[in-house]
């Protein structure tokens, strides 16, 4: 998946979509929040490797804003934790998807959490 359908699908989140998502990223277990951790250092590491930093940040930035926005524009008041959550999850995915190649594996992870959203795109 690109960035731009990621951002693309982020605006067409619903209220219960958010609400959801932040459901899904809660019931991580233990182990689920290390291999997150572990896929954040593979991304950090990729994007170092291939200078795309900036862009990384970038992407990551507009995905929590497009979360927001649509947020706001669905009548969800801010600030809101489920929002809060999604928003910087969406950040980290973004950040991936700018990393791409040898972290495939790492992204995909973090896509699972999203699956309902994208496959309606």
């Amino acid at each position: 998946m690109a960035n731009t359908q990621f951002t693309d699908a982020l605006r067409r989140l619903t209220p219960d979509d958010v609400h959801a998502i932040a459901r899904s990223l809660e019931s991580e277990t233990a182990g689920d929040e290390v291999d997150a951790w572990r896929a954040t250092i593979a991304i950090d590491r990729a994007l170092r490797h291939s200078h795309r930093s900036r862009e990384a940040a970038h992407a990551a930035w507009a995905a929590a804003q497009t979360v927001q926005r649509t947020a706001i524009s669905h009548g969800m008041e801010l600030p809101d934790p489920d929002v809060t959550h999604v928003a910087r999850a969406a950040a980290e995915v973004a950040r991936g998807l700018v990393a791409a190649d040898g972290v495939e594996s790492e992204v995909s992870r973090l896509m699972m959490h999203w699956l309902p959203l994208v496959v309606r795109s």
